[in-house]
């Protein structure tokens, strides 16, 4: 009997189609459940009047999908440069993220999706591509941690109230890239609803190893962000997007050690686009890899 038996699968929507009709259309058809919430019709998801997100509602009921995260763009991008531990929470930059994440939770409640989506900050040396990767993805001081940890508690506590789970995700560009980074963060903001989107393609860009970058988060995850990435250039850090088990994650180890993780939520983040492709395909492809594997696996 597959192991896929235990695993939902959901994608988000822009990496079919800015058309948020046809993007969910393909989904239902693709046969996943649910599908997560990050630019429609052109706009980011805060950006959406509310008559515009009552089309998309409709949509997703119509073809029976739910919406598992908000995923929006939440201190991302935005630099801890200029701002000071104690002045955090006055600075206009801060309130701006703040004033978003009430039309976050707004959306949320609207989609009853229990996640919403925040990024670590983004990184003031480093993190473009190409650049140096390396097995830290560039560390994090203690000063940068200390702003990192204050911001992202205060959120949490926000979101307590609501009742929600702030999902922090690793990307290349901010200092909570890798594993080991969101490890850090986990530790210093010690607040129960902050979880993890386990994204191991973007460790891998980042220069961690994904499986040992799983090893420090394993067991706060609640949603696989899936895609995969091959490094162009050794010297320069230069990387790129790749269809699933065509790149340098190892998916097969990584799913084999996904095994044993409570989170059954797998969503395809393409990123990448074969030239010419429609993204739609280039998608499909991905999610046909992605399965494959899995029906590989042996029962857990």
């Amino acid at each position: 009997m597959s192991a896929m038996r235990q695993y939902e699968f959901g994608v988000v929507t822009d990496e079919i189609d800015q058309d948020f009709a046809r993007a969910c259309s393909i989904a239902r058809e693709e046969g996943m459940s649910y599908v997560e919430l990050h630019e429609l019709w052109g706009k980011q998801i805060h950006e959406l009047t509310d008559s515009e997100l009552d089309r998309a509602l409709r949509l997703t009921e119509e073809n029976g999908l739910r919406s598992h995260l908000v995923c929006g763009m939440f201190f991302r991008p935005f630099s801890l440069a200029d701002l000071s531990l104690d002045e955090m929470e006055s600075h206009p930059r801060f309130q701006e993220h703040m004033d978003r994440l009430e039309r976050f939770i707004s959306i949320a409640h609207k989609f009853k999706a229990p996640n919403i989506r925040t990024f670590g900050f983004t990184r003031d040396v480093g993190g473009d591509n190409p650049s140096p990767r390396a097995p830290d993805g560039g560390g994090i001081d203690e000063e940068t941690l200390a702003k990192i940890a204050k911001g992202i508690r205060i959120a949490c506590q926000r979101l307590q109230d609501e009742g929600l789970v702030l999902a922090l995700e690793n990307a290349r560009s901010l200092y909570a890239n890798t594993g080991g980074n969101m490890r850090r963060v986990l530790d210093a903001v010690q607040m129960p609803n902050l979880k993890i989107i386990w994204d191991p393609a973007n460790a891998f860009v980042a220069g961690e190893d994904p499986a040992v970058g799983y090893q420090q988060v394993k067991g706060h995850i609640v949603d696989i962000h899936c895609k995969d990435a091959v490094v162009l250039d050794e010297g320069t850090g230069l990387t790129a997007w790749a269809r699933i088990g065509a790149g340098g994650t190892d998916w097969h180890a990584h799913l084999t050690l996904l095994q044993n993780e409570p989170v059954d939520t797998y969503t395809v983040e393409t990123h990448w686009q074969a030239n010419g492709q429609d993204k739609a395909d280039s998608t499909r492809q991905t999610f046909a890899s992605l399965k494959d594997l899995l029906a590989d696996l042996p029962p857990s």
